[in-house]
């Protein structure tokens, strides 16, 4: 019995954690967004169709925003097609995550023409990166001083509205057609 309480309590933790973190997420992207779509599926230009984690319409331009919830030590760049995770003494391998959110910027880029596209892979869980971290990617921790380039960028002209709502007629929100 303690042994079950122990476990439900370190799960409570872990979401109450994770939820945490969600929120601190979203009020650091509060300050740059005008509008936002979550897990919209658009077309990937070759095609084929792909989802988008976040899409976010800032006064600078569009900005993609992809997370993962890892922890540990993380090594990659953005050549190499195979990142490395190590927790707890064991190695694990996953794909780079700039190249899927790359292919979303070169996606989006004939349906927002003229209109600057940010993207940033954000790491959501307990991680670093002891090599150093990537260009476009950020820990919660880092994501505020990481996102101030967009804030350097000059303010969009007012036919972003009109690319925003193109935008979300394209696309399908939750995989469903509006």
């Amino acid at each position: 019995m303690l042994a079950l309480l122990a476990l439900f309590a370190s799960l409570v933790r872990r979401r109450l954690n994770q939820t945490r973190k969600a929120r601190h997420l979203d009020k650091i992207l509060r300050r740059y967004k005008l509008d936002e779509v979550r897990s919209i599926v658009i077309p990937d230009g070759i095609g084929g169709l792909m989802e988008l984690d976040r899409l976010i319409l800032t006064d600078r331009g569009l900005l993609i925003i992809e997370t993962y919830p890892m922890n540990g030590h993380l090594f990659g760049a953005e050549q190499i097609d195979q990142w490395t995770q190590i927790i707890d003494g064991r190695s694990f391998k996953f794909a780079n995550p700039l190249h899927h959110i790359q292919n979303a910027k070169y996606a989006l880029q004939p349906l927002a023409p003229k209109i600057p596209i940010f993207y940033r892979v954000i790491f959501t869980g307990h991680c670093d990166f002891p090599k150093g971290k990537p260009d476009n990617v950020s820990t919660v921790q880092s994501l505020e001083q990481d996102l101030q380039a967009i804030l350097e960028a000059p303010k969009m002209s007012g036919g972003s509205v009109n690319v925003w709502e193109r935008i979300l007629r394209i696309g399908r929100k939750n995989g469903q057609v509006d």
